[in-house]
């Protein structure tokens, strides 16, 4: 199995992003404005006065309280547009659709997937960490007994062996399982899993180097842009919880438009750069059309 070149996998993530921004746009906004569209409609059905309220910088939490009832809907079609979205994008990065892509929707085979394959790894990790987290709590309690001068020292060991095994495990498990499911069309925790092995230090590397500037870079331009408008020149001491509230909507109404461009654009970015990440790693190290392999080594 291929090692992830490292370097070649980050100048390729930024590279897939910022020049098909404009289809990675294309693949998401759709779903979302439907997604948004559906989570409007039912704040209007439960709470009518609600919207006209935060236009004019009120806050009512007894009202927020009652539209809290649609969050579980809301998370489950965001958990269906978010796999949607990963679909058309990993589609885009592996070379799938080469043409621009302008408007994306799909409920097709390939989406259901994908949410079968975050679902049962999620399932995994979960079942995974109950199981760290009872050898650890056994570990312990057995320090306890037998070793009562060293248990702080065994149990906190053993549960921080527990947490490093679960990220390891989960990174191995779920970093290819997006190239997977769109390249291979199937369902394949197994493969990932696979793909995955001697690729850790490789994954976790190229992760904050593909993320990190980028991160730092959004933030300061966010900081630059927005930060006037949340100093503590319009705050006072001695404000309550729905003053305090009352404050932050009124600067909403201000500067929310410019914010939601802003969030756009740094979201769409992030799209590209993590789906490029993985579909590039998943190519080299698969030996996938498109991918760049490391150099073979020399004989001495």
């Amino acid at each position: 199995m291929n090692k992830i070149p490292v370097g070649d996998t980050i100048s390729r993530s930024y590279g897939f992003a910022f020049s098909n921004i404009l289809s990675i746009f294309g693949i998401a906004w759709l779903p979302h404005v439907i997604l948004v569209a559906v989570a409007v409609g039912l704040v209007f059905l439960l709470a009518p006065n609600l919207p006209g309220m935060l236009m004019h910088g009120q806050f009512d939490p007894i009202m927020f309280l009652h539209v809290s009832h649609i969050f579980g809907l809301l998370g489950l079609l965001s958990f269906i547009v978010a796999c949607m979205v990963t679909v058309g994008i990993q589609r885009k990065a592996l070379g799938r659709h080469p043409r621009p892509v302008y408007v994306y929707f799909s409920l097709g085979a390939p989406v259901w997937r994908m949410a079968g394959s975050w679902f049962l790894a999620g399932l995994v990790i979960f079942f995974v960490a109950l199981l760290c987290a009872a050898v650890a709590g056994a570990i312990w309690w057995a320090a306890e007994t037998f070793l009562p001068k060293f248990d702080v020292l065994i149990g906190t060991l053993a549960i921080s062996a527990a947490v490093l095994w679960l990220i390891y495990m989960s990174v191995r498990l779920t970093f290819f399982l997006p190239a997977v499911v769109v390249a291979e069309e199937r369902i394949g925790l197994g493969r990932a899993w696979e793909l995955a092995k001697g690729n850790f230090w490789r994954i976790f590397i190229t992760f904050i180097a593909v993320f990190l500037p980028a991160a730092i870079g959004f933030s300061i331009v966010s900081s630059a842009l927005f930060g006037p408008f949340f100093d503590m020149a319009h705050f006072h001491e001695g404000m309550d919880f729905r003053e305090t509230m009352d404050a932050v909507f009124q600067q909403m109404r201000v500067v929310g438009p410019l914010m939601i461009l802003y969030q756009i654009i740094e979201q769409t970015a992030f799209l590209g750069l993590g789906n490029g990440m993985v579909a590039n790693a998943y190519q080299a190290v698969t030996g996938s059309p498109g991918a760049t392999l490391p150099a073979p080594s020399q004989p001495a």
